[in-house]
């Protein structure tokens, strides 16, 4: 069990740094790292980040989805929810020779998608997207520079 599960939980819990460790194939590895819960994932490509974070988004229930995802099987929603894989405590010493290159925060997430904001932390910019397909737009033109 995971210490957020014990306790209430703020939209901090939506609130991710982003560590990039590679660029291989024109793709992102690395981790998601929640300093507030001390949560870390690590993903390899960013389809694998997206599809992480939706599951975490889901198991925390928040921010809340305004559509069911759809299957052909048992709906989602009857199952027992489980936590994503990978999901692990992490302590801050741990993390702290690590360097975000982004902070990611999901606000919303409506009309299957999500809204929200992007930092580029060592430029110290912040941007605001309406979709997942604009953040992975937001994050690939940073990494090209």
């Amino acid at each position: 069990m995971f210490q957020f599960e014990k306790s209430t939980i703020s939209s901090n819990i939506a609130k991710f740094k982003v560590m990039i460790e590679t660029t291989e194939n024109h793709d992102v590895a690395g981790t998601l790292y929640n300093d507030s819960y001390a949560i870390a994932i690590d993903f390899q490509g960013i389809r694998q980040m997206l599809s992480i974070l939706d599951d975490f988004f889901d198991y925390v229930n928040f921010p809340q989805a305004t559509h069911e995802k759809r299957s052909f099987s048992e709906s989602p929603s009857r199952k027992e929810k489980h936590p994503p894989r990978g999901l692990r405590e992490v302590s801050p010493e741990e993390m702290k020779d690590k360097q975000p290159a982004f902070l990611l925060h999901v606000q919303f997430r409506q009309n299957s998608t999500w809204q929200g904001t992007l930092s580029w932390l060592p430029e110290q910019k912040t941007k605001r997207f309406r979709s997942e397909l604009e953040m992975i737009g937001m994050i690939a033109e940073t990494l090209k520079k």
